[in-house]
């Protein structure tokens, strides 16, 4: 385990540099047009296997204008033996890979961090997934528990809820259901004080990172609203490691052994077939 000191400082500058990111409005940030591609994975929920076979292909030392999206980092299958969650080791290093490239390394609030920064309830075959995650930390750092754990609600509670590519791809962990829609505005998202509301049920970042309508009709009328042409999300769970739901989105999953993640050109306008084309299988990787 890293020093708790030095994880804490790690924690503080990551959460400066996600708070400070060039392009950031409010919680929806925006690519440079320089940016010549976008590796984008899908949940990863604590698997240090899958991250590292990204960070590898991602090469972002030697690809200076490459970007590099993770989401869903938090509540995953690994346990310490007295049962607390091992997912906060994927925080640290992306934390430390922030510090380390802060304006091309971003991180999609997901609907886990959400329940966890906010003490809304999550639970998984009647488990508590909050509760394990916090156990985790007390178990990794006893006594720099409290502090730790605030840094890492500080961390999320900065994070980014969506992000556009200069050739109007669109990022989001989910997107908002139908019925919910009629009254969501990227404006939403874009402000820079956020109330309470916004985060619970029915509120704008909430319908963001919860919502499961994959109908075609909700996502066309969605990406109307921000102003792109196709959608990338996680959220789902998929066998394949990825899924095409409807003809303008990809949906990707990057949790296990058949994981996916995928590399999306950010200049030229792409169709949907060309962001297909960028998929990558995580098992095919070294």
């Amino acid at each position: 385990m890293p020093d708790p000191q030095r994880l804490l400082n790690t924690l503080r500058q990551a959460t400066i540099a996600f708070r400070n990111a060039p392009g950031l409005h409010g919680r929806y940030l925006e690519l440079p047009p320089e940016a010549e591609d976008v590796v984008v994975a899908g949940d990863l929920h604590g698997n240090l296997v899958n991250f590292k076979k990204l960070l590898d292909y991602a090469d972002l030392a030697r690809r200076p204008r490459r970007h590099f999206v993770v989401q869903e980092l938090i509540h995953g299958a690994t346990l310490y033996d007295e049962g607390g969650d091992q997912s906060h080791r994927l925080v640290d290093l992306v934390a430390a890979l922030k510090c380390l490239h802060p304006t091309r390394v971003h991180y999609l609030l997901g609907n886990h961090e959400l329940a966890q920064w906010t003490s809304q309830a999550i639970t998984k075959n009647g488990a508590d997934l909050n509760h394990i995650f916090m156990v985790g930390i007390s178990t990794a750092y006893g006594d720099f528990a409290d502090r730790i754990y605030q840094a890492y609600c500080d961390l999320f509670s900065a994070l980014p809820v969506a992000i556009r590519l200069a050739n109007r791809i669109f990022l989001s962990h989910s997107l908002p259901g139908i019925k919910r829609l009629g009254d969501w505005k990227l404006s939403q998202i874009q402000k820079e004080v956020f109330l309470k509301e916004d985060f619970l049920l029915g509120g704008a970042v909430h319908s963001l990172v919860w919502g499961r309508d994959l109908g075609a009709d909700t996502v066309q009328r969605f990406l109307e609203r921000v102003d792109a042409d196709l959608l990338v999300t996680g959220h789902i769970p998929c066998d394949d490691g990825y899924q095409i739901p409807n003809p303008r989105q990809l949906i990707i999953d990057s949790k296990d052994e058949y994981g996916a993640a995928v590399l999306i050109p950010a200049r030229a306008p792409l169709e949907h077939a060309d962001l297909l084309a960028g998929l990558i299988r995580l098992g095919q990787l070294p």
